[in-house]
């Protein structure tokens, strides 16, 4: 068991409490255990690796592969039986097979399924879930299930009469445990930096660009500016990665040395800043900010002209990348919709997305309120809380196609809030769902433009 720790650092408790409900080979399984979690926690490699550990025969089932029931139930039957072109298309086949075949193979032998991104399911049949949390009742073996989600146990809904599984709960990574585990990679970063460079590193460079203190020290800096908006660690592990090679770039070029901290820190920071926003976006620009290495006016001035124009190289690359964003048709719009009921003020609904709004008289104070400076317009301020009814009125204001409200078109909504494009609730409840829009006016506009729609016609601060 301590070997199995030592792969996994940080989840020692959860391990230990996986172990304790899924006991010895000679011991009852529990029914059913529920893992819940954020993304990038580690509950599905916690849950693979004990049971390869433990030597339990077990299927490891994607519900978003397995996006129908009849290929989930044949992916089971395949996982246990090692038979392929096998035909399953309903729970009580998947229980004949399980009585038959599965109870003469492997008796009272523990068997284990887990369904990873379990909130799928919701989606399939509404019998299925409430099936696979009796399983046990319903065939003659010793056979667990256990649902992997980032949702929580509440968001599934169980009816009354079903037997509710153990929950177990994934907390967040501390800054401590992100800093231990990221710290754990350091030859695969330094490896990718020697790869990255185009410069000759000597023996002597090499060694400083090895040593752990200064991977240390970039990783306090690091985490001290990206562990409040993010606790990804898979987004904190890319980005870490494209910042490290910016990080080494002037003790590489010989402008600042690898001890020197307040001015590799300096360095540093703005091109930190800048990453933030590139957050979630994948986007790795070819040049980055160059460091000051002489205090000078000149040396300035050419630091500040490299910024800006690293800036719009980025601003470049963020158009670029929503114009290929590979969206539905109508998830454009919802994200366009959610756009304009962020930065536009309630009380103009009617006015902006109405043809016969009514004449308005133009008051002093109406004049003066428009007269704003920079700083005052909405799309300067940030986005605003909406309504989803808000954000489904502006959708058929502004679509000129006639469409009924489908649950394909609400289920958009919650894959825009999975992508986090938008901020806000998966489930979708007129009563409750608020939203917010987390995108900029560059990359909404790149968006729009895909769908031949003028944003900036329907923006409040510009009318």
């Amino acid at each position: 068991m301590e070997e199995l720790i030592s792969t996994i650092p940080c989840r020692e408790h959860q391990l230990q409490d996986l172990m304790d409900l899924l006991g010895e080979g000679d011991e009852p399984l529990p029914y059913s255990l529920f893992v819940s979690g954020s993304m990038a926690t580690g509950k599905s490699l916690c849950v693979s690796k004990l049971l390869q550990y433990l030597n339990y025969k077990h299927v490891f089932i994607d519900c978003i592969e397995c996006y129908s029931p009849k290929i989930l139930y044949e992916a089971v039957v395949t996982g246990l039986t090692d038979q392929e072109d096998v035909k399953c298309d309903s729970m009580w086949e998947l229980t004949n097979i399980l009585n038959g075949v599965c109870v003469q193979t492997f008796k009272y032998k523990p068997i284990v399924l887990v369904f990873d991104r379990a909130e799928r399911l919701r989606t399939m049949d509404q019998n299925m879930l409430m099936a696979f949390l009796r399983l046990r009742e319903f065939c003659n073996l010793n056979i667990c299930t256990i649902f992997v989600t980032n949702l929580v146990n509440e968001n599934f809904y169980f009816k009354m009469g079903v037997r509710e599984p153990i929950k177990l709960y994934f907390p967040n990574y501390t800054k401590d445990e992100l800093f231990k585990i990221i710290f754990l990679n350091q030859k695969s970063f330094v490896n990718y930096l020697l790869s990255s460079s185009d410069a000759c590193i000597d023996g002597q460079l090499k060694e400083d660009l090895e040593n752990p203190e200064l991977f240390a020290n970039f990783l306090n800096a690091f985490l001290s500016v990206f562990y409040r908006p993010c606790r990804d660690l898979i987004e904190l592990q890319h980005m870490a990665r494209v910042n490290f090679v910016k990080y080494c770039e002037p003790i590489i070029k010989n402008e600042i040395k690898s001890t020197d901290l307040t001015k590799l820190w300096r360095h540093i920071a703005p091109i930190l800043k800048t990453s933030l926003e590139l957050l979630y976006l994948r986007i790795n620009t070819s040049k980055s900010v160059q460091s000051p290495a002489k205090e000078n006016n000149a040396t300035l001035e050419e630091t500040t002209r490299s910024y800006e124009n690293t800036l719009k190289e980025e601003l470049l690359s963020t158009k670029t990348f929503a114009q290929s964003f590979e969206l539905p048709y109508y998830a454009k719009y919802l994200l366009i919709a959610a756009y304009l009921a962020s930065y536009n003020p309630p009380k103009e609904d009617k006015r902006l997305f109405m043809k016969n709004h009514g004449k308005q008289k133009k008051k002093l104070q109406q004049v003066r309120a428009k007269a704003k400076i920079t700083e005052k317009l909405n799309t300067q301020l940030g986005p605003k809380v909406f309504t989803l009814d808000r954000l489904l009125a502006i959708f058929y204001a502004i679509l000129e196609d006639k469409i009924g409200l489908t649950s394909n078109l609400l289920a958009q909504i919650a894959t825009l809030v999975e992508l986090k494009l938008i901020a806000g609730s998966k489930e979708v409840d007129l009563d409750v769902s608020k939203y917010k829009c987390i995108v900029g006016y560059d990359f909404i506009a790149a968006v729009a433009q895909t769908v031949g729609f003028n944003v900036r016609k329907y923006l409040y601060d510009f009318i």
